[in-house]
């Protein structure tokens, strides 16, 4: 498996609104090879850190323009631009 996380900075008075564009989002999320998982954590008002899981590091790396084009149509929302980073697993642990 690999990780991907993506901070995102966005208008709070927009909030519904980005919500509905990422919701719109769905199928484009699940034609992306490899992806298996996008959880959104709302950190602050406004501020969201957005985690997607792959299958492996080669399927990240081969989706990084998919997703880029993804994040650049949400620019409209966003106050700042993405900060993106990931990388494979490196330690563990699990119930």
């Amino acid at each position: 498996m690999s990780y991907r996380v993506t901070d995102v900075n966005f208008d709070p008075e927009r909030e519904d609104e980005f919500y509905a564009y990422a919701d719109g989002l769905r199928d484009q999320l699940k034609a992306v090879d490899g992806l298996q998982l996008v959880h959104v954590i709302d950190v602050d008002k406004g501020q969201s850190v957005f985690i997607a899981r792959y299958d492996n590091e080669e399927s990240a790396v081969a989706a990084n323009e998919t997703i880029q084009g993804i994040l650049a149509g949400m620019g409209e929302f966003m106050t700042a631009p993405p900060n993106r980073r990931g990388g494979p697993i490196s330690w563990e642990w699990e119930r």
